[in-house]
């Protein structure tokens, strides 16, 4: 018998949902390295510790979103001569939310890795996470051609300083046609956290403090009692620490340079959203 082929355009259904979702306003996204999926069966918990995994399993969030503005990912029609129009294809879709505040740190950070491929979760307000459906029961993220950021880094007579990040689907039409979503019951928004660039340096009375990579804020006070408390598992290089008015003292093992141990070990005792560079 002659080989024979199937029309699979012609399978298609009209019906919808029993019961139609309420999309909330998007309110942050979760980069995945491409390929990588959120835990199974995550709760709070479990988003807020991969966000402090060690590398390659670190999810990266980033928050909070108030406005979003689409650009492209429409059907793009035309026709052949003196022929009807038709659906050629889907035009390439861009993704561009406005961040509530404008942060030098993470524009940088966000510059690092622009055409570095990714996969990426969108999250709204009522907790709901997007996806795409990949034919397995767990949900996959939007591949993306590149991330970046955008950057307005002085108010004007209209406005204040603002930053923008944007998203480029890789497949606008693959995105559209196996887009999904599920609905977890959890403050996504609270659970995730970005890790914030930081520097473990000394100063001339023998005192450590832990400092913004950008823009120099002590964070010492806020972190200090911890390592102090739990120095042997959250410092690299050191034997012993003390924090008394503001002073994180540090004993150095020999010949060795203390440092922060990596996110994992620090968010085992309670120390989140910071990162030694």
């Amino acid at each position: 018998m002659k080989p024979t082929r199937n029309c699979y355009q012609a399978d298609f259904a009209t019906g919808v949902s029993g019961c139609p979702i309420e999309f909330g306003k998007m309110k942050g996204a979760i980069i995945v390295p491409r390929g990588e999926k959120l835990p199974a069966g995550f709760d709070a918990d479990a988003l807020r510790e991969a966000c402090h995994d060690d590398v390659p399993n670190r999810i990266y969030a980033v928050k909070t979103f108030v406005e979003y503005a689409k650009d492209g990912g429409e059907p793009q029609v035309s026709a052949v001569g003196y022929g009807s129009n038709k659906v050629t294809g889907v035009s390439q879709q861009t993704d561009t939310f406005t961040l509530d505040e404008c942060d030098y740190g993470l524009h940088a950070e966000l510059l690092k890795a622009k055409n570095v491929r990714k996969d990426v979760y969108f999250f709204d307000e009522n907790g709901v996470i997007y996806g795409l459906n990949d034919g397995t029961d767990t949900l996959a993220g939007i591949p993306m051609a590149c991330v970046y950021s955008t950057i307005v880094p002085y108010p004007t007579s209209s406005a204040k300083e603002s930053l923008t990040i944007s998203f480029c689907h890789e497949d606008a039409e693959k995105s559209q046609k196996s887009y999904d979503y599920i609905a977890t019951g959890i403050n996504v928004l609270e659970a995730v956290i970005g890790l914030t660039p930081v520097e473990f340096v000394k100063d001339s009375d023998d005192g450590y403090h832990i400092v913004e990579k950008v823009g120099g804020y002590d964070r010492t006070a806020e972190f200090g009692p911890t390592i102090a408390a739990h120095a042997a598992d959250v410092l690299d290089g050191a034997t012993a620490a003390t924090y008394t008015g503001g002073k994180l003292t540090v004993t150095a093992a020999t010949g060795a340079t203390p440092a922060l141990k990596a996110p994992s070990a620090l968010f085992a005792q309670g120390i989140e959203g910071i990162i030694q560079v």
